[in-house]
């Protein structure tokens, strides 16, 4: 299948600065397991496995074979994932925009939205920062874990002062996977109700920045990513006005152990027509 690039991220090629990324091999899986006890965003739809043929209940395969079978339903922003552009809008004047002033009304179907959904992801390859803000900060207690206090806004100088404090050049034009890590991740570990949507994350300048400095990708381990002022998704628009792709609920805590700060950033979204967002199970190499 033919890719053309989607939004501001560039189309995938493993260039020599990115090999020059991977001095030891090691992988990290940034990737959640999804299951009926995992913590959603309020008013997602539930994830469910449903036995769909059990063993010795089908002719489907011949004895001595068995087999198992399933339906999953769940919300394509359950676990890690990647936001397309269209799920995010806007409201002029009455009517529903999304990017690129493309007015929402004309973007349904029966079997979804037709306009940069799912379907046109493509593989993402791009340099890797990772942005340990819980170790740059410091931590309180926000419900029983360590944790960035809750909604606060990550700004551009917490930005500059982490890529400083850790070492991390400044490259504006190397296409960038900007990942925040908060430590809230530990609470969607445990199911906890409080991983919510009152979790540190950036706010529009900080966003302004990364993007300036290479950002194509930003995401965080946080079920918002950004800090949510009372649910107006104010980053979210302003990203998929512009598009910037946005990755969310990551888990950053072994690659933060390890004090990993750069690497190779891998992910293959599904392509899911209509659909608003994609399931990733990303990976960094570093």
């Amino acid at each position: 299948m033919a890719m053309e690039p989607y939004g501001k991220l560039p189309l995938p090629k493993m260039t020599p600065s990115l090999i020059s990324l991977m001095k030891t091999g090691r992988v990290y899986d940034l990737g959640t397991v999804r299951s009926n006890d995992m913590p959603l965003w309020s008013g997602h739809p539930s994830f469910r496995v449903l036995p769909y043929k059990w063993h010795g209940d089908t002719e489907d395969v011949t004895p001595p074979g068995t087999l198992f079978n399933d339906l999953v339903m769940m919300t394509t922003h359950a676990g890690t994932h990647m936001d397309a552009l269209n799920h995010i809008g806007e409201i002029r004047d009455g009517k529903v925009i999304l990017g690129e002033n493309t007015p929402a009304d004309q973007t349904k179907e029966w079997w979804g939205c037709n306009w940069m959904d799912a379907s046109r992801f493509h593989p993402v390859i791009l340099r890797a920062v990772i942005l340990d803000m819980l170790k740059y900060k410091g931590g309180v207690d926000t419900g029983g874990e360590v944790t960035l206090q809750r909604k606060y806004e990550i700004t551009p100088e917490d930005i500059k002062g982490c890529m400083e404090k850790s070492k991390i050049a400044v490259r504006p034009d190397e296409p960038t996977a900007f990942l925040i890590r908060t430590g809230m991740i530990k609470y969607f570990r445990k199911g906890a109700d409080n991983y919510g949507g009152d979790a540190a994350g950036p706010g529009v300048p900080a966003e302004e920045y990364m993007v300036s400095i290479g950002g194509r990708v930003t995401g965080s381990d946080t079920v918002s990513y950004e800090k949510m002022l009372v649910g107006e998704h104010t980053v979210h628009r302003w990203m998929m006005q512009h598009g910037i792709i946005m990755n969310e609920v990551l888990d950053l805590e072994e690659i933060c152990a390890d004090g990993v700060t750069e690497g190779v950033y891998i992910a293959c979204p599904l392509k899911l027509k209509g659909a608003s967002a994609s399931l990733i199970d990303p990976i960094v190499i570093c």
